[in-house]
């Protein structure tokens, strides 16, 4: 995972990397499963609190990059285990695009929607009490909403079928073509541009602020002035779609 000259993660790497294999986050360590062992197992290997006392979250953005959750877990204000199940799947009749708002740091995040016959590959992790709440409080601008394993069904890659699961959904809607349609999810560079060709901003002379070299560009977006603006700018122009998930 690459650093800015600030020791912040490079927005424009969003959402950063994922394990290369289903395993358990265990500090600075990743340990992936090993064929004949199972996730119970791991946990108890590891001292950690088991299945059963923990939440199934889908991960989906940056959630999936275990150097993340590091992150989130080491800045929140009470000790947070640092041991993490984190297991690849495939999720139902989910799609995933971009949450119509800017990041602090500087980036357009991941965001879900219903899209029935999709067929999403996504991170599932297992999160005891107090790291959902460090995660919690590190995603203002999402909702955690429950899902129906039949409605949306979630296969993980050791073969569990869950019954329901828990997933963030944006409180902002998820960004459009401007007529209609949901862009889908995109590296930071190749949004910029087709956000660039969607109108002018008034912030710079006239010129978009998604126009340009894409480090100035997430240099811009960081600005919360221009965050503030962003998302005003996605509601008026009709860039936001609102996301209904039905029973949320």
């Amino acid at each position: 995972m690459e650093l800015s000259s600030a020791g912040r993660l490079d927005p424009l790497l969003y959402p950063w990397d994922p394990p290369a294999a289903s395993g358990v986050m265990d500090g600075n360590e990743f340990r992936p499963l090993e064929p004949s062992a199972g996730l119970e197992e791991a946990l108890a290997q590891a001292g950690a609190a088991p299945l059963e006392a923990r939440s199934l979250v889908v991960s989906i953005g940056s959630n999936a990059s275990a150097d993340v959750m590091r992150r989130k877990f080491a800045n929140y204000h009470q000790p947070v285990s640092a041991v993490l199940p984190l297991v690849r799947g495939q999720l139902h009749n989910i799609a995933v695009g971009h949450s119509a708002h800017v990041s602090k740091a500087g980036y357009i995040a991941a965001a879900p929607y219903p899209l029935p016959g999709e067929c999403t590959d996504v991170w599932l992790s297992w999160l005891d009490d107090v790291q959902l709440l460090a995660l919690d409080e590190t995603e203002p601008n999402y909702r955690r909403i429950q899902l129906d394993g039949d409605a949306c069904p979630l296969l993980a890659e050791h073969g569990q079928r869950p019954e329901e699961f828990a997933l963030f959904t944006s409180r902002w809607g998820v960004l459009t073509d401007g007529d209609g349609g949901k862009l889908p999810f995109l590296d930071q560079p190749a949004l910029f541009g087709i956000l660039a060709g969607s109108g002018t901003g008034d912030l710079l002379e006239g010129k978009s602020v998604f126009d340009g070299p894409p480090e100035r560009v997430a240099e811009q977006l960081a600005i919360p002035a221009v965050q503030e603006w962003a998302r005003e700018w996605f509601s008026s122009t009709g860039l936001a779609a609102p996301v209904d998930f039905d029973g949320s």
